[in-house]
């Protein structure tokens, strides 16, 4: 499974997940087949006109990690059938380590606005 999470910095696993998803700097894709990670800087931020959904369905992500979504990105993630989960404070690492075993839960009606 291919996860993205929004960051700020290029700390890797040690960074923090981005408050806003849309503004975020960068998106970190774990796979978690293979352990590893790259990191890309956010299209919509680096001026680009391709949209963050539309960017992390062709990298073949399968779940967002994130604190909450607009409704426009909320809808596009729903269309391409990419699971959406509810981000915790901290590392990037700690956010995965949850999703792995099964501790974070899905984005609830107040994290879409």
């Amino acid at each position: 499974m291919k996860i993205a999470i929004p960051t700020n910095d290029k700390k890797g696993l040690e960074d923090t997940v981005a408050e806003h998803f849309g503004r975020a700097k960068n998106f970190l894709i774990y796979d978690t087949e293979t352990k590893t990670s790259n990191i890309y800087p956010n299209p919509e931020a680096a001026g680009e006109s391709q949209l963050p959904p539309d960017f992390l369905h062709s990298q073949g992500v399968d779940a967002i990690v994130v604190f909450s979504l607009g409704p426009m990105a909320y809808n596009k993630f729903k269309n391409y059938h990419i699971k959406m989960y509810k981000a915790i404070p901290g590392s990037v690492s700690e956010n995965i380590k949850k999703l792995e075993k099964g501790n974070l839960g899905g984005l609830a009606k107040e994290d879409i606005f």
